[in-house]
């Protein structure tokens, strides 16, 4: 390992090698161990040009040619948030640093190394000149060997790199903002800003902002559309595409190669998916986005005819709310929309209304109907039959936490102390942070003592938000509870707790379990 002393490098075993010169560059091996490298780091958000990796290189090639310093090798995290330090590159930088790879680090502004203010001080006060190593971040005109290392500098680095690394941190915090409004922006022009192409549509190669027509998918979104047009119902355009094994769309997808965290589904078409693509604007060639719910006509080719598609809408309607109808009385809302389940399939099971548009209600599973016969055995119950079950069951629900409201009394007294606390030990976390780092600039803590108060500060702060966090919940759940007694006590209207129900599962026999969310 080599260590400087005025000039000198001084190896292991006694040899001396003059320290390279900015007029004479250094003909020996001691390039090869200790030489210039360049950190980039580019943000999912940023688009910015002047921040690509290509222009961060030309921008860090430039300073090491002027400064007679050739960069042996560039460390690249494309697509990492300056607002923490778990980056593979940056990490392998490292580890070359504690290896003895590197003399010197460059950067193209103080932001690329990092935008987390305590950490990204850290490195450049402490843990950089620890490890002899020359920091240069280019655009911000700072240089180690002539602030950091040279107390006594006219630049002044000491208090002006503190100011630019807590401006950095709050710039993270507003990025997220930036990029709502940017997006917003772009949906105003009629550029598509969805993570994925409707089907039957994909992504420009050219610009991802811009939908083109997908021929293989298309096909099959014109048929949906074309059966729609010709009167064909929701569930018979369900029974043909299964029966005709027609991919789903996201099975379709994961077939094109797509990855990520999506819902497969059973692999089966359901109303839902075909009535989603009748409904989407989208296939008219109009681009219906961002907060406000713009709509850009004409920015992409069209799979339907604008008047085929309202006119789908309106037998939508129609069929929905019985507008075709003479003198059927409107039917109620499905309170229990979504929440019945078949317990043969696992289907969710479909609300229907009594023979002859009488006012009861049914459920019943349409499994068969929609992928083939033989596949379910058809679960049926009466809507007031789930009724009955749940008043039945809820009432039992409530008797089983009946020592519910004490533990939640105890759960909040506990909560609001343990909150209490946190906020005393951090009063207001930024000047927490301050203090902290005016103690080690100070000398008043080492390096290990840092990190370990650093961590404390950011366990803090994650216990307080767990904490206020749970108490929300817990509150919530609370009311719910309360609500729950009023219902038995026929205060307030059954509507009030459904939401409390995960689940309502229909069995042979018509046997009725209502699953109730956890209370604790």
């Amino acid at each position: 390992m080599a260590e400087t002393c005025h000039g000198i490098f001084i190896l292991l075993g006694g040899t001396t090698i003059a320290r390279k010169s900015r007029k004479q560059p250094l003909k020996t091996a001691m390039m090869d161990i200790r030489s210039t490298v360049g950190y980039i780091r580019l943000s999912v958000a940023n688009k910015d040009e002047s921040c690509s990796v290509e222009n961060q290189k030309l921008i860090l090639e430039q300073w090491a040619a002027e400064h007679e310093m050739p960069i042996s090798h560039f460390y690249v995290d494309a697509n990492h948030s300056g607002s923490n330090f778990d980056r593979p590159a940056f990490k392998q930088m490292l580890a070359d640093i504690d290896a003895g790879r590197i003399e010197c680090v460059i950067v193209k502004d103080l932001s690329r190394l990092g935008r987390e203010f305590l950490s990204t001080s850290y490195y450049i006060e402490e843990h950089f000149p620890s490890k002899k190593i020359r920091f240069v971040s280019v655009n911000d005109h700072f240089d180690t060997i002539d602030g950091i290392s040279n107390q006594e500098a006219e630049s002044g680095s000491r208090v002006r790199i503190p100011i630019i690394n807590a401006f950095n941190e709050q710039v993270s915090l507003d990025i997220q903002k930036k990029t709502r409004v940017a997006l917003d922006t772009k949906a105003t022009r009629g550029m598509f800003i969805g993570p994925r192409a409707p089907f039957g549509y994909r992504k420009s190669a050219d610009n991802h902002f811009k939908l083109k027509v997908d021929p293989e998918a298309t096909e099959t979104v014109k048929l949906i559309f074309s059966m729609a047009a010709d009167g064909v119902g929701a569930n018979t355009i369900v029974w043909h595409l299964n029966e005709n094994h027609i991919p789903t769309p996201i099975q379709y997808a994961r077939a094109k190669g797509l990855q990520g965290n999506y819902d497969d589904g059973d692999g089966t078409w359901n109303t839902r998916s075909v009535k989603y693509i009748l409904t989407n604007r989208t296939y008219t060639g109009a681009l219906v986005q961002g907060k406000e719910k713009r709509v850009v006509e004409g920015s992409h080719s069209s799979l339907v005819n604008a008047k085929i598609f309202d006119r789908i809408q309106i037998a939508l309607q129609q069929r929905a709310f019985n507008l075709t109808g003479a003198k059927k009385a409107p039917s109620t809302p499905n309170l229990l929309k979504g929440k019945v389940i078949c317990g043969c399939c696992g289907s969710k099971i479909q609300r229907r209304r009594g023979t002859n548009h009488a006012d009861w209600y049914f459920f019943t599973c349409l499994t068969n109907n929609r992928v083939g016969a033989n596949r379910c055995t058809g679960m049926y119950v009466r809507e007031e039959d789930i009724f009955s079950a749940i008043y039945h069951q809820l009432n039992l629900f409530v008797k089983a936490n009946s020592n519910f409201n004490a533990n939640y009394y105890t759960k909040t007294d506990e909560l609001e102390h343990e909150i209490a606390q946190c906020r005393e030990m951090l009063a207001d976390p930024m000047e927490c942070t301050m203090r902290l780092y005016e103690r080690l600039i100070c000398k008043e803590l080492d390096k290990d003592n840092y990190l370990a108060e650093k961590a404390k500060v950011y366990a803090a702060k994650e216990q307080l938000e767990k904490a206020e966090a749970e108490l929300d919940a817990s509150r919530r759940r609370h009311e719910e509870f309360e609500a729950m007694h009023k219902v038995l006590r026929k205060e307030l209207p059954l509507a009030e707790i459904l939401d409390c129900i995960d689940g309502i599962l229909v069995n042979e026999g018509r046997k009725i379990e209502v699953k109730w969310r956890e209370m604790c």
